[in-house]
């Protein structure tokens, strides 16, 4: 049997609940809602939480080893930044297998992980000495090209312009959006592939991530004046959860208002519009070169983000708006027009793409195939150390531990999946929350950083 070629499109900052087809009207993403009819959508996959307030670091690194939280050791375990080399990555194990491995965009992990994962690559984001200050927006992004010795020096850095020529990351530049840099080397590679092994290409976006920019066409798509607020909209956030005043939560002043916050969802939106259109220009080249059918396309992204839900703007947080994420899968084998609400994390799709393409699952993988006979009926999930949580099919209970202090919360995930009504003081559910404190202290007390885990 050939082996299908792989392409993995990866959103920064995206949610569950922005795909029209999934459930969301007020949101225009037509080429995922298409990815969806022609695939199967997982809408009960998570990220585990965070060591650090920069969720996309551990992240990632789970993503890209398929290790859990807790077994993202080494140096800078703490927030998943380094990878150590005893943790193969998915990209490098297809190409130990007979892929050829291409990285796009954003890489938020070292620069050695980074070139051990792939053969080539093109548009890298995230090596620029100080890349987050060097980061003027979606218009100004320093880009690195690939380099072979890993070195990445900060004065090889480069913005592109409007007219894709390259610029001095000091210039002020107003140029290319990262959607379209990302999309054009995306649609390139595809085009210019003649070699006869497959590939295994990771479109890594740094959109929604704000700030929220775009181009005009996708902004006049939503107006503030007429968006929606969630239902779970709340001016501030009714206790100290622990992390009140990460960079995200200075988005917006305190107390959040409802103009400001739909001003926000319509720039979200929009962002993730422009993404879209990224997802069907690689789909078409995908057709264009005639290989489509035989491709695997999985598009997912980071971790959620609040906007405004629970009185809180960004995924510092283990309610779902900030832990639920999509996950679109289409390609060979895979059932058409699917939804599955099978509860998993993202560190299960490394595994699931070994099934599908059957390849055995490396022992140092913690997550387990979506498509294996084994399935997870709880998960459980982690913030800083203040932070602590349980979710099944029926209730998740959320413990903080903040200045010396405890408290948990109760939550109805048949009838309250906003997470609207706290049950933890009801006194019809107290054998209930006394059960979910059980889980989630256990959970919680096992929870530790393992130094020796293989």
């Amino acid at each position: 049997m050939k082996k299908p070629n792989i392409v993995f499109i990866f959103a920064d900052d995206q949610r569950l609940d922005t795909i029209n087809c999934l459930g969301n009207h007020d949101i225009k993403t037509p080429h995922l809602d298409q990815l969806c009819g022609e695939g199967e959508a997982f809408t009960n996959a998570h990220i585990m939480g965070a060591t650090s307030p920069a969720v996309c670091m551990p992240s990632r690194a789970m993503l890209l080893t398929g290790r859990e939280l807790h077994h993202l050791h080494g140096e800078g375990r703490r927030n998943g930044a380094i990878i150590p080399e005893a943790h193969v990555t998915f990209p490098r194990y297809f190409s130990d297998h007979g892929y050829h491995s291409h990285g796009i965009g954003k890489w938020h992990q070292d620069r050695a992980s980074f070139n051990r994962s792939f053969d080539t690559a093109e548009r890298i984001f995230g090596f620029a000495n100080g890349w987050y200050e060097n980061y003027g927006g979606h218009f100004n992004i320093p880009l690195h090209d690939y380099d072979p010795t890993g070195a990445y020096p900060h004065e090889n850095a480069y913005i592109l312009d409007k007219n894709g020529h390259k610029e001095g990351v000091r210039q002020a530049v107003c140029g290319m959006h990262s959607n379209d840099i990302f999309r054009d080397a995306a649609v390139e590679f595809i085009e210019e592939r003649t070699e006869e092994e497959p590939f295994f290409m990771y479109v890594s976006l740094v959109a929604p991530h704000d700030p929220r920019q775009t181009s005009d066409q996708y902004e006049d798509m939503y107006s503030s004046e007429s968006v929606p607020l969630p239902e779970n909209y709340l001016d501030m956030h009714p206790f100290d959860n622990g992390d009140l005043y990460s960079r995200d939560e200075k988005l917006e002043w305190w107390p959040r208002r409802k103009r400001a916050i739909r001003k926000h969802i319509a720039d979200y939106y929009a962002m993730i519009t422009h993404i879209d259109d990224t997802v069907g220009a690689i789909v078409k080249a995908l057709q264009n070169k005639g290989i489509y059918e035989d491709t695997l396309l999985i598009f997912s992204g980071d971790n959620g983000l609040a906007v405004g839900q629970h009185g809180l703007m960004g995924k510092q947080s283990l309610y779902e708006h900030s832990i639920r994420v999509p996950l679109i899968m289409k390609g060979p084998g895979i059932e058409k027009g699917k939804r599955n609400d099978t509860l998993c994390y993202l560190l299960d799709i490394f595994p699931t793409l070994c099934d599908i393409c059957n390849l055995p699952i490396p022992k140092t993988v913690d997550g387990i195939s979506l498509y294996g006979t084994e399935k997870r009926n709880h998960l459980q999930f982690a913030y800083l150390d203040c932070q602590k949580a349980y979710k099944d099919e029926n209730y998740k209970v959320i413990r903080y531990d903040v200045n010396g202090e405890r408290r948990y919360q109760l939550f109805d995930m048949k009838e309250d999946v906003k997470e609207m009504h706290d049950l933890s003081q009801q006194d019809d559910y107290q054998h209930i929350v006394e059960t979910y404190k059980r889980k989630v202290n256990t959970w919680a007390n096992a929870f530790c950083w393992s130094e020796n885990h293989e």
